[in-house]
């Protein structure tokens, strides 16, 4: 059975060489190029996840004074998932826009401060010195435009650099500001504001196919800053201005999936000779 087969392929070669020296004799021109069904266009889309791992910048509220000692300010990790949709120039170029969900992470800042006295030596609620626990939760919306370099491909692996500018919607709930040693408790509105943001990358891309490419990369996000509503205590007793979290940076780290849409024309065939 392999030998027929082998018989019949090598039969139809001799066939199609014959015919097309006969084709050329008579002057015919070439077949035309037909479509690459299921190669990979220019235009691809993306899936991908990944770390977010912020960074606050600094602190400002009208309550802290200089005074006051501040430690522990930071953002927790936090998963984070996007789609995008992009277009590969296929020289050295790529482009897309990209969208991304960044979930509830856990603001925690801490500070203590001296009594009339300006010592920390404790006196009893409400005449000594004291220390706060602030605690928030913030989640974010991201959308960019990027841009990236292919530095080049080896052995299917194409290491890129590339930026991105574009827009974060950062929404701060549940604050709460909680006075162990003076019995105090205050709690701060919901807000959301929406910030420039911008982002720098640095990758390697592996293409596993010609229309599927696995990524993973490092990128440096600055999202802005975010503030909390009109601050009071439990009894309502003492309001204040919010709590402005300023400077948020975050080291993301992220695998994407790329898919190329679309198709291309096949090589030109061989000339007759």
């Amino acid at each position: 059975m392999g030998q027929t087969r082998a018989l019949i392929v090598g039969l139809a070669l001799v066939l199609g060489q014959t015919a097309a020296s006969y084709a050329a004799d008579l002057g015919l021109p070439p077949p035309e190029p037909e479509l690459c069904e299921g190669c990979a266009g220019p235009w691809y889309v993306k899936g991908f996840v990944g770390s977010a791992n912020p960074h606050v910048g600094g602190i400002d509220y009208s309550l802290i004074t200089p005074d006051f000692v501040t430690y522990d300010k930071e953002i927790k990790s936090t998963p984070l998932f996007g789609l995008g949709i992009g277009y590969d120039t296929g020289h050295y170029f790529r482009f897309d826009l990209t969208g991304e969900y960044r979930g509830d992470a856990l603001f925690v800042f801490h500070d203590k401060y001296p009594g009339p006295d300006g010592s920390f030596n404790y006196n009893g609620p409400g005449s000594g010195p004291g220390t706060n626990e602030y605690t928030a939760d913030i989640e974010s919306w991201v959308g960019l435009a990027n841009a990236y370099i292919d530095i080049g491909t080896w052995h299917c692996i194409t290491p890129y650099v590339g930026g991105g500018v574009g827009f974060a919607s950062l929404s701060i709930t549940g604050y709460k500001d909680v006075n162990v040693p003076n019995l105090s408790v205050a709690y701060g509105q919901n807000n959301t504001e929406t910030n420039f943001a911008w982002a720098a990358y640095a990758g390697f891309a592996y293409k596993v196919t010609p229309g599927l490419t696995i990524d993973l990369s490092y990128r440096y996000t600055d999202l802005g800053d975010i503030r909390t509503g009109k601050i009071a205590t439990f009894d309502n007793v003492s309001t204040s201005g919010g709590l402005q979290i300023e400077d948020i940076t975050s080291n993301d780290v992220m695998l994407s999936v790329r898919l190329a849409l679309g198709s291309q024309p096949a090589p030109m065939p061989v000339a007759f000779k």
